[in-house]
């Protein structure tokens, strides 16, 4: 099997975007259309979830397919519904899959010894059953946090070799209280530099042919100056960039932290999720037409972005 970061790479010369679609749904968020339609043929709030996200989840991928590069379900959305939730994640992983997309689940797992590698057999590896082997939400890449040592890491990083599959470790988030901890000072370097350290140093186990690690960091598009000086140690690993559009980033923020390969910019995906839905929309026509002009838009904007830099 190729490589997490070849086949990314591929998809992001396919579709010419550096875009990851993050898909976020909260119900009572979505367009009212889809909740009525739901409370019309079914009669259980299990079925009422079910059908939301199911139709939620099915325009989504139809609207992005082909104008972004990866797409980024963050599990916590699914979860907060119970098991329809979880049922309606399954299904729409392997959708993605099915269709080629790169799928990175944003879950931030990150436990030690077993747990550690329950966690990893969940999304990266394969569980077994009476012999039978099998993986119940399998992904192409998933968000970790190292912050109970880098030992934590070891079983990702095995199924990662073993399977093909990248990982995004959380190093400089984009979130308001972030530095709190990780700008903390520890032997003269912040726990995140500490932590772009160690991604540098085990970057060879996951790297690609084209240049790029899929040992990469979760770097925040908040922080420009932050991402740049990271880049500087984490010259080979693809970066991972929240924090565009509804957390109020722009585009030129967003792309200080890729790198050069080739003489080219890249080696980074930037995620977009609230933004895309911005707009009202009373029907599924609306609504993947929505979908679709935030896309092309942030897509616009990056590649602007990109070229001005």
């Amino acid at each position: 099997m190729r490589s997490f970061a070849d086949r990314l790479q591929d998809s992001i010369a396919k579709t010419s975007s550096v875009l990851v679609a993050g898909c976020d749904p909260v119900i009572d968020d979505l367009p009212p259309f889809l909740l009525v339609e739901a409370a019309r043929c079914c009669t259980s709030d299990e079925a009422i979830i079910e059908h939301v996200l199911s139709a939620f989840s099915e325009l989504f991928l139809a609207a992005i397919e082909g104008s972004v590069a990866a797409i980024k379900p963050n599990i916590a959305f699914f979860e907060q519904y119970g098991l329809a939730g979880l049922g309606v994640f399954a299904k729409l992983c392997s959708a993605i899959r099915k269709k080629g997309i790169p799928l990175i689940t944003d879950a931030k797992r990150g436990d030690i010894g077993s747990t550690a590698s329950a966690y990893s057999a969940t999304f990266l590896g394969r569980s077994t059953v009476a012999g039978r082997a099998f993986s119940a939400f399998e992904t192409d890449a998933l968000t970790v946090s190292p912050f109970l040592g880098f030992d934590t890491i070891a079983p990702f990083m095995n199924d990662c070799i073993k399977y093909g599959k990248g990982l995004f470790v959380l190093v400089q988030t984009s979130n308001p209280g972030a530095k709190s901890l990780q700008g903390l000072t520890c032997e003269g370097r912040s726990v995140s530099q500490h932590v772009a350290e160690w991604l540098a140093q085990n970057a060879d186990k996951l790297q690609g042919e084209c240049g790029w690690s899929g040992l990469g960091a979760v770097v925040g598009a908040s922080y420009p100056e932050e991402a740049q000086a990271l880049r500087t140690t984490l010259a080979n690993n693809f970066f991972l960039i929240p924090g565009l559009g509804a957390q109020g980033a722009g585009a030129a923020q967003a792309v200080a932290g890729f790198g050069l390969c080739n003489g080219k910019r890249g080696g980074a995906l930037v995620n977009a999720s609230r933004g895309l839905l911005t707009g009202a929309s009373s029907n599924h026509d609306e609504l993947l037409a929505s979908i679709r002009s935030n896309v092309a838009r942030f897509n616009a904007e990056l590649t602007q972005a990109l070229q001005a830099g």
